[in-house]
């Protein structure tokens, strides 16, 4: 049986990353029939307000009802469990199920917590490592970009360095990982039950 996943992002970079980050855990549960739409990106501004509730049910028809809708954020300044919550009240009120899952800080963070294993990319300096808490800077990307041998851009490196980093060491350093590695798996094996 095939696995239908659909998602709603708010990032450019997430775009392409996302569903690489979805196929990636997949596989790691042995599930290689997975169709994994491109997701549908809604601006910051949007992604707490009835829009997102609008997304989903436009991702939903695309999936069925069988399918898993994921809803990824960048927590920025936010608090993540507030974003979360106010996003669920926005999908209870449409009668809409999705998964949500906040990237504390930003996206880069997840990547910034495992950039040890990307040392091999040509991109990535060849001692780079972060020893503090990747969910803390403001600017992730930026701390990132700090490691690399070129200019860090979102759209061109989040989805490469997903292809490429440990998401396990990624999980350990980084809370929101591990959140979503969590959710992402369990929902997985129930839909290919």
């Amino acid at each position: 049986m095939t696995v239908r996943v659909a998602s709603v992002v708010e990032g450019h970079g997430e775009v392409k990353a996302l569903p690489i980050l979805i196929r990636r855990i997949a596989e790691r549960l042995g599930i290689y029939d997975c169709e994994i739409r491109t997701p549908h990106r809604i601006g910051r501004d949007h992604m707490t307000r009835s829009l997102v509730a609008n997304a989903v049910r436009t991702q939903r028809d695309a999936v069925g009802e069988k399918g898993l809708i994921v809803v990824l954020y960048d927590s920025d300044d936010d608090t993540p469990d507030a974003v979360v919550e106010s996003t669920k009240e926005q999908l209870a009120f449409a009668s809409c199920e999705a998964l949500v899952f906040v990237a504390v800080r930003e996206y880069e963070a997840w990547l910034l917590a495992g950039v040890e294993s990307l040392r091999e990319s040509s991109a990535v300096i060849d001692d780079a490592a972060y020893e503090g808490d990747p969910e803390a800077p403001r600017d992730a990307a930026g701390r990132l970009g700090e490691l690399m041998t070129e200019s860090y851009r979102k759209t061109l490196h989040q989805p490469r360095f997903t292809a490429q980093f440990d998401i396990d060491l990624a999980a350990e350093r980084s809370p929101s990982l591990r959140a979503f590695v969590d959710g992402v798996t369990e929902a997985l094996r129930q839909a290919a039950g």
